[in-house]
């Protein structure tokens, strides 16, 4: 089943309902980013520096503090450069990655940088990953419209069922790693919210991978929430990942410490892998 190719959404905000301030500090720090890659890479090569990722499609994720919104999720950029992507990676990488390793500590997320070219992105198999950039970004240089040859990207009923898999494959490979935290026996709050943070992002990809295979995903996890409702696949339990669902869009965008007990996070655990078992078979 294929659906009509969603329209790019460019220039919104980075985060559904973050405060003024942390929309500013968040267009403040992509400024300053852009500034730092146009000092490195030439202008006659440098294509665009692009946001992808939640903050590139505006449902980028808010945490509240004492001291008020703060980012939550990291801010993973494309950065287009002319030329092969293997010899720009060796010719522009360790001044990239080093602007990786300075601004992390600074805004207090991860700061990820993917060279590329637009050739590459362009020509690039239909995956999932593509899929999101082209729908939902953010140019910080170059110019407004530089994915428009991009089209083919923006119908999501052209990505492929391997990408439902590798996504499946990634969140139970999260539910292995919290399983492995639930039984150490000094269980820290650490372990703690390195688990309720796993078992949230699975909660989300269940249904997520359900509408892939259905070639029903789209860009914005409040539309894919809207999506699932109206899914009538009989043989899943539809009702338990309806629920997980509105979780995991729910942590998403409104990301919050866990103040859950070991025994309900075990209990939860339990209950997201039966239920991930029942979507990949």
């Amino acid at each position: 089943m294929s659906t009509a190719a969603a329209p790019p959404l460019t220039g919104q905000r980075y985060t559904r309902d973050g405060s003024d301030a942390l929309e500013k500090r968040l267009a403040e720090t992509c400024e300053e980013l852009g500034r730092a890659v146009r000092g490195i890479v030439p202008a006659g090569r440098l294509q665009a520096l692009v946001l992808a990722g939640g903050y590139g499609r505006g449902e980028g994720g808010v945490l509240a503090t004492p001291e008020g919104d703060a980012p939550y999720n990291d801010l993973e950029f494309f950065l287009l450069i002319d030329g092969p992507p293997r010899l720009n990676e060796k010719r522009y990488g360790p001044a990239i990655h080093g602007l990786e390793q300075r601004h992390t500590p600074v805004i207090g997320i991860d700061v990820e940088f993917k060279i590329t070219s637009l050739a590459k992105l362009e020509h690039g198999p239909a995956s999932m990953f593509y899929y999101d950039l082209v729908c939902g970004h953010q140019v910080v240089t170059g110019t407004p419209d530089i994915l428009k040859n991009c089209t083919r990207h923006r119908d999501a009923g052209r990505i492929p069922q391997h990408e439902a898999t590798r996504l499946l494959l990634n969140r139970c490979s999260g539910l292995l790693y919290a399983a492995e935290r639930l039984t150490k026996p000094d269980f820290s709050q650490e372990d703690l919210g390195f688990t309720a943070r796993n078992i949230a992002k699975a909660q989300l990809a269940l249904g997520d991978v359900v509408l892939a295979a259905l070639g029903q995903y789209h860009w914005s996890c409040l539309e894919r929430h809207q999506r699932l409702t109206k899914t009538t696949e009989s043989a899943l339990p539809l009702a338990e990942l309806l629920a997980f669902h509105e979780t995991g869009v729910t942590f998403k965008l409104h990301p919050a410490p866990s103040h859950a007990t070991h025994q309900s996070l075990t209990t939860l655990h339990a209950q997201v892998s039966a239920a991930a078992w029942s979507v990949w078979a």
